[in-house]
This record gives structure tokens, C-alpha cells and sequence, in this order.
């Protein structure tokens, strides 16, 4: 990446300002994730800093923005003036204002230049050097191959619940969200047989370009009219977001009390949603997990079928904050995981007030499995990245803190001015239970097998 920065016909007047060094939150192509199962990396660029460095900054951005966003993960740069609307690409597609990263004044990156891509499209720039400029650079149509990327297995896997109201209480910014370890996330599309969401195509675009897994949007239930309900909403959905049909889908029927219906939902009338959504989706050879969210607070034992149930208690969640510490006090042995109608719920709503990235007062949920279980629930089969389940068994530090392998990709090229002297990823937190996850070379990994031998020789039965 470093060398290729040595193409603007201005390099003299930038500089490598941070690539894995410094602190980049606890996810970031800094540290090496994956784009279409391809390691990444990622470069920030300085000019000079605000004011006598924005406009060397801004040069910079564009020549980026306009030559190789399609070659690009990751692009973000704000800038003071008023003649641009920034300059912001994700996962090879432009967002003029900023789109998924939220407005300037949220995402920032004024004094600066954040640049993040894969290998295999650094390859593509590489083996395009060899050709004349305009080939290289404005070849094709200008359009970004299809790809849905790679993602690790992870656990746990938490989602955020959303809908037109959350709109007042913070910015959406769905970056920030995804940071903040959400996995999936959903969004209220319709009402009965007549009322659409104002936001539910913003928000979930601004979800996708921030990389969530798994996606979805859910319908709230009124009794009575169930066909005419279910076209309603995936109606509705097909013409917001024909682009559904693409990622990982959930399909979510809230089934509870409102003061506008006449009455709830009886379990005859959610089964019967349930088998029409199926219906059709089979019909149109369409995948998708359909789910109801039919709380047992409300409908108790008297549940039909064979559908996947999403239950909601609040118990041990406690007061506003993280939504991580929330569900400390809340744990995979409260209440609302207890088998309801004959299963285990397969998703849990454990708070409505939590802490989601920046936004505030957030309905918060934990998916009963590992994010590629969640993906092949969605039919689809996830494209791995790595080995193994993230989270899994790790090796017991000091003071009991559980040490694992971080999860680094291969580095693509090492940027210049930060090689002997650059420092490691520093150790992140693991969610919110006294895990941590640190890089490891291969010798260092090695040393973690002896040590895992050693345990587990300790740990077995004595003859």
C-alpha cells in the first residue's frame, strides 16, 4: 500500500501518518480483518493537518474518490469547505455526505486521510501498473464487482432491534454500531395492512455499507387479514431494499400489544404469517429466516408450530449503559432463554434501554449460537475467514484473565516510515467478560500450543 501511494503525482506532499500502530477502537482494518476473503490493511495519510494541509488533504481524498474507489474498502475524509461533500467510500461504493460512516461532524477524519483495502484488489491496482493511465484507472464500466465478504465466526453474536422512533435518540450511526459488536440488525418496515416505515430504507442501507453480517426488517401483527398483511410487507421490503435478495435475511414477525389494534395476534394468526412468508419465499426461490418474535410474557405456552421464537426479558439488564455489561447481569441462564411451546427461544431481547456504539435507549438482543449458525439460518452458507469460532477456549493468563490468538490478517505490505519502529495492535477487550485478544507471531503461537499441551496434560485424569 505504502509503495503505491508513490503513484499520486503529488507524493511529496503527504506522509504516512498511522497503519498498525496507535489505537483504531477494537475492530479495524488497521489490525488486518477481511473483504471478499482477502486479508486487509489499512493507512492513514496526513498533508500538514487542518487549515494549511485541507486542501493538499482534499487533493489527495479525490484522487482516490475518483480513480480508485472501486479498489477500495474503506475511505474517509472530511473536509472544511463547501464546494464537496466530503470524500467517503465503503466496501467499493461511493457515499457522497458520508452515507454508512453518518455525517462529518459525527465521523470526523478532518485531519486526515483514512484509506483501507484488501490484497487481492491491491493485486488488481498492482497488475494494472504495466498499462497506460487512463486503462489502469478508468477501465470497465466503472462499476464494483459483486462480492459479499468474508466474515469471521464470532460469539457471541449481538443484535440491535430498530425502528422510526430510534431516529430521536442518536445520530444511526450503524459504523459505530458494528464496532460496537453488532452482528445483526433490523428494522420495523410495516404496520397491519397500511403503514410503512419513514426511515427503514436509510437505515438499513447505512447498516450494509457499514459491513452488519445479517440483516432484516420485521412487520408488526395486527389480527385478522394475514395474506394481505405478509404481501403488505414484503411488498414494501422488495421495493425499499430490492437488494435483500443479496445478503443474509431475517424475516421478523412482531407479534405483541398495541393500543391502536383491536386485539393481539392469536397463535393461530401468527403460524398462519409464518407458513405464507415460507410460501412465498420458497415460491421465488428466495432465502430467509423467518422468526417470530412472540414474547412469553404474553403468549405463555400456547404456541403451535415448529417456528424459532425470539422472547424478550428484561431481568438482570439493570440500569442504561453498554449493552454488553447489560447482559452480564443478565446471562445465558436467565429466565428469558427457558424453553417456551416445546423450544428454546433462539434469540433474546435482554434490554430496551442499552448502548449501542453512540445511540442511546437501544432494543438490544443475543442470537442463541455463533454468527455463521445465525447465516445458514438466513440460508445462505457463510465464507469463512480463518479458523474456528473466535471466541473459542482461549488460555488462562494472569491474575485469571483469559488470553487468545487476536485474529490479525497477513499484512499486505508493510507502510513506509512505520516499519522497525511501529508498535504491535495493542490487546482489546473481549465483550464484557475479563477476555482479551492479543496478536501473536508464530513463534509466540507456538508457545500457546506448548502451554494448551501442558494444561491440558495437568488437567487429565491421573492414572
Amino acid at each position: 500500500m505504502a509503495k503505491f501511494l508513490e503513484n499520486y503525482p503529488k507524493a511529496d506532499e503527504i506522509y504516512i501518518t498511522s497503519g498498525k500502530d496507535g489505537d483504531h477502537g477494537r475492530q479495524s482494518h488497521h489490525y488486518g480483518l477481511a473483504y471478499a476473503g482477502s486479508p486487509t490493511a489499512a493507512l492513514d495519510i496526513g498533508a500538514g493537518g487542518q487549515g494549511p494541509g485541507s486542501a493538499r488533504m482534499r487533493d489527495f481524498a479525490k484522487w482516490l474518490y475518483d480513480n480508485y474507489w472501486q479498489f477500495t474498502v474503506e475511505l474517509i475524509h472530511s473536509t472544511p469547505f463547501n464546494d464537496d461533500d466530503g470524500f467517503y467510500v465503503k466496501d467499493q461504493k461511493k457515499y457522497p455526505g458520508g452515507g454508512p460512516y453518518g455525517p462529518p461532524s459525527s465521523i470526523g477524519h478532518f485531519d486526515h486521510i483514512h484509506w483501507a483495502t484488501s490484497r487481492d484488489l491491491m493485486t488488481t491496482i498492482e497488475s494494472r501498473a504495466g498499462q497506460s493511465a487512463p486503462d489502469r484507472v478508468h477501465a470497465g464500466t466503472g462499476e464494483p464487482p459483486s462480492t459479499q465478504p468474508a466474515v469471521a465466526n464470532t460469539a457471541p453474536v449481538w443484535g440491535w432491534d430498530a425502528s422510526d422512533y430510534d431516529w430521536d435518540r442518536g445520530s444511526m450511526n450503524l459504523v459505530a454500531a458494528h464496532h460496537d459488536g453488532i452482528s445483526f440488525f433490523i428494522y420495523k418496515a410495516t404496520e397491519g395492512s397500511d403503514w410503512t416505515s419513514r426511515h427503514c430504507r436509510e437505515a438499513l442501507e447505512r447498516a450494509r455499507g457499514a459491513g452488519v453480517p445479517v440483516l432484516g426488517a420485521y412487520h408488526f401483527l395486527w389480527p385478522n387479514n394475514i395474506e394481505s398483511q405478509v404481501n403488505f410487507w414484503m411488498d414494501t421490503v422488495e421495493a425499499k431494499t430490492p437488494w435483500w435478495k443479496d445478503v443474509p435475511w431475517i424475516w421478523q414477525i412482531d407479534a405483541e400489544k398495541s393500543p391502536n389494534a383491536p386485539r393481539t395476534a392469536n397463535p393461530a394468526e401468527v403460524l398462519r404469517t409464518v407458513e405464507l412468508l415460507r410460501e412465498r419465499l420458497a415460491s421465488r426461490g428466495h432465502p430467509g429466516y423467518v422468526i417470530a418474535y412472540t414474547p412469553f410474557w404474553l403468549y405463555k405456552n400456547t404456541l403451535t408450530g415448529d417456528y424459532d421464537i425470539w422472547n424478550s426479558n428484561y431481568n438482570g439488564s439493570g440500569t442504561p449503559r453498554p449493552f454488553k455489561e447489560q447482559y452480564q447481569g443478565v446471562g445465558d441462564h436467565q429466565a428469558g432463554w427457558n424453553v417456551m411451546a416445546g423450544r428454546k427461544p433462539k434469540i433474546l431481547q435482554f434490554a430496551s434501554d442499552g448502548t449501542v456504539g453512540t445511540q442511546r435507549t437501544c432494543c438490544v438482543d443475543k442470537f442463541d449460537g455463533d454468527l455463521h449458525a445465525l447465516i445458514r439460518l438466513c440460508g445462505r452458507e457463510p465464507a469463512p475467514v480463518g479458523g474456528g469460532v473466535i471466541a473459542d477456549a482461549g488460555v488462562p493468563g494472569p491474575s485469571g484473565v483469559v488470553i487468545r490468538e487476536h485474529p490479525v490478517a497477513e499484512e499486505i505490505s508493510t507502510p513506509a516510515g512505520n516499519g522497525a519502529g511501529a508498535q504491535p495492535p495493542q490487546p482489546v477487550s473481549h465483550e464484557a467478560n475479563g477476555e482479551v485478544l492479543i496478536p501473536v507471531t508464530p513463534e509466540e503461537r507456538e508457545v500457546l500450543k506448548q502451554i494448551r499441551a501442558l494444561s491440558a496434560a495437568q488437567l487429565s485424569p491421573q492414572g
